[in-house]
């Protein structure tokens, strides 16, 4: 059962991951006391993890507010995830089963329904999911857990990445689909290649989302 710290704590991260709190927003301990139904205590104990955690910053006489997306950070994990991920999928190529593949599938299926529906947030937790399950399948989960302990830049934009109605949802499934036809197939080399053009995608798009988004970004680096 959940403390009341872990209950705050949770609560604001989840917000705050989801955009439901958007990077540079003012937020003060008494809003949550309205919003969570518990004391002050919990709340502000919860705050002072998330200000650890750099997902929030105080200003003396200003207040509290929700940390920037940092993108050099968020291309930093990006680079990290790449370079293991696409030694995952090699792995793969040769070790997954009929039962791994079909489960992959469903992901894509499901993806591509709730994409053409623009269901943004389902959209996003299935992209997570097919990725999550690499790891899973490569007996890497925990390997997958410790790189999301440094990606929450990574991952706000990749959620703000959904959101840009400008970027085509189905894009995602799409190359996932293509991953998965490789995997069948056992085509390492392709497979690898797919996938490094998969997670190079924030490369590519970084600098439209950016722009569409700047007040939530900070430490933007010029795009070559």
């Amino acid at each position: 059962m959940q403390n009341l710290q872990d209950k705050a704590y949770n609560y604001i991260y989840e917000r705050i991951m989801n955009l439901r709190l958007q990077p540079g927003q003012q937020v003060s301990d008494l809003q949550f006391v309205k919003e969570i139904d518990v004391s002050r205590t919990p709340i502000r104990e919860a705050m002072l993890r998330l200000r650890r955690e750099e997902l929030l910053y105080s200003m003396a006489q200003s207040g509290t507010f929700v940390t920037k997306i940092d993108m050099q950070k968020a291309l930093d994990a990006q680079y990290v995830r790449r370079v293991i991920e696409t030694a995952i999928i090699r792995t793969l190529s040769a070790d997954i089963d009929a039962n791994e593949l079909d489960e992959l599938i469903k992901i894509v299926i499901d993806q591509r329904r709730v994409a053409e529906a623009k269901l943004l947030d389902q959209t996003f937790a299935l992209d997570n999911l097919f990725h999550k399950r690499l790891y899973q399948f490569a007996n890497k989960d925990n390997v997958w857990q410790w790189l999301q302990s440094f990606s929450n830049d990574l991952n706000r934009y990749r959620l703000l990445r959904v959101y840009d109605e400008n970027l085509p949802l189905t894009l995602l499934s799409n190359e996932h689909k293509r991953i998965v036809d490789a995997l069948t197939a056992h085509d390492t080399d392709r497979v690898t290649q797919l996938m490094t053009d998969h997670l190079n995608l924030m490369l590519k798009e970084r600098a439209e989302v950016a722009a569409r988004f700047p007040e939530f970004f900070k430490n933007v680096p010029e795009q070559n």
